[in-house]
């Protein structure tokens, strides 16, 4: 299996949200974020040709960041699941994830500090933090059959910057 982590992009502030009433699942990207996750996404497409599964946690700028990479890879569905949640342990996540045939490419957009936690658990087998993805960040794992705890082998991670910068063909 292929696993794209992805972080959600830039969403509106914290504390400002709250004042307005709005609760933190609810917070949605700004228009820079989607701006920059859509130029990221067209870039991304450079690295990785085709996903077969894309899946986000169900909270709201998740939710607007997986759209934006559904769009740019021809409308593909999306699942929300509960396990990409931050608040979820990652030892269910890899659970989740290890579900799914070793053929596939996947992608998985998600919050930190869960996604650094299951870069380390899916990646050492212990559930520390190995990489820290800045928002719109991602980073691609490989397994030699299904994802699994210490089975995955970093292929790369990219800032958000890194992924805006590469070239197109």
């Amino acid at each position: 299996m292929k696993l794209l982590l992805v972080r959600h992009a830039i969403a509106e502030d914290a504390e400002s949200f709250a004042v307005t009433g709005g609760t933190d699942a609810l917070r949605p990207l700004t228009e820079v974020g989607r701006r920059k996750m859509r130029k990221g996404t067209n870039r991304l497409r450079t690295q990785v040709d085709h996903i077969d599964v894309l899946a986000c946690s169900p909270r709201v700028r998740a939710h607007e960041t997986a759209e934006i990479i559904a769009r740019a890879y021809g409308d593909l569905p999306l699942l929300e699941r509960p396990e990409l949640d931050f608040t979820y342990p990652v030892e269910e996540t890899a659970l989740w994830l290890g579900q799914y045939r070793p053929e596939i490419v996947m992608a998985i957009v998600g919050h930190e500090p869960h996604l650094s936690l299951l870069s380390g658990l899916l990646l050492t087998a212990e559930p520390y933090p190995l990489i820290a993805f800045r928002k719109g960040g991602v980073a691609l794992l490989e397994f030699p059959g299904r994802a699994a705890p210490g089975e995955g082998i970093l292929h790369w991670v990219l800032t958000p910057g890194q992924l805006r910068g590469l070239k197109q063909d």
